[in-house]
């Protein structure tokens, strides 16, 4: 992986595909790295689509990123992230952002114009006592044996709605292996503050064209607060799937499509 010195700290990424390649920015979720984005979207990219140049960052705190407690609170992170892209682009590139990398996706985009957000699963503020979930979760399928329940973490359990041995093994394929001290002080401080900041976003200054994907069953970032930001912004499309919760890579029989076809839309937009 490579580093980029962001002043205080530094930022580890991945790239991949030619240098001159349209560039895509992959922002992982909470708690994960660059890895879980990495399995998830480098199976698109064969043939005429490995024309891109797909960059796979760890958030501060994460990954093999450099970590300072100091700056362990959200409006930090997002000052890394955005120093990280404008010292890399010389012209904004497209962002792909799950969960938290959705959110700051949206957040970088109040200031920066990005051709096209694909955003999965975003939360709209910091604060998770303030989105909208769904009353109840309903599990959509379990096929789960109990060796396998044994193995799936608390977080794979409450949040999947499809639990099947495929979505499993596709969640820990993206998972980090072992326990990190220092990593795990920071992202609990960090998240603790966030919730104390509650940053939210302000749909009037974005500009991005943006793709929306939410889970009806997601009980961690919801799915009508991203419908009410969507109808709020000026180039946007939203997807629900009634059968999905947070973990719709993994979930939604129609991602790749969804994705390929924002890809394509993505491409047609920078040659017209």
């Amino acid at each position: 992986m490579k580093k980029y010195d962001i002043g205080r700290t530094w930022i580890a990424y991945d790239a991949i595909g030619p240098g001159t390649g349209r560039p895509v920015v992959f922002l992982h979720g909470a708690t994960v790295d660059h890895v879980s984005m990495k399995n998830t979207f480098e199976p698109y990219f064969p043939g005429r689509n490995g024309g891109h140049r797909r960059i796979y960052p760890d958030f501060p705190g994460h990954g093999a990123s450099g970590r300072q407690l100091t700056r362990a609170s959200m409006t930090a992170l997002l000052e890394d992230v955005e120093t990280f892209l404008r010292g890399n682009f010389s012209t904004p590139p497209a962002l792909v952002g799950y969960s938290l990398g959705g959110f700051v996706a949206l957040k970088l985009a109040e200031k920066i114009r990005f051709p096209s957000l694909f955003l999965i699963a975003p939360p709209v503020c910091t604060d998770k006592r303030r989105i909208t979930r769904p009353a109840e979760r309903t599990i959509i399928s379990d096929e789960l044996t109990r060796a396998q329940e044994k193995t799936a973490d608390t977080r794979y359990l409450a949040l999947a709605a499809k639990r099947t041995p495929q979505t499993l093994k596709r969640y820990k394929a993206g998972v980090p292996d072992g326990f990190s001290p220092g990593k795990f002080a920071y992202q609990t401080m960090l998240y603790r503050n966030a919730a104390a900041e509650n940053i939210r976003i302000k749909p009037a200054r974005i500009r991005s064209r943006t793709t929306f994907l939410v889970g009806q069953q997601d009980t961690l970032t919801g799915y009508r607060d991203q419908f009410r930001l969507s109808s709020r912004l000026r180039n946007s499309e939203y997807h629900s799937f009634y059968d999905c919760g947070h973990f719709l890579p993994h979930e939604c029989g129609q991602f790749e499509a969804l994705f390929r076809d924002w890809l394509r839309l993505e491409n047609s937009s920078r040659t017209a």
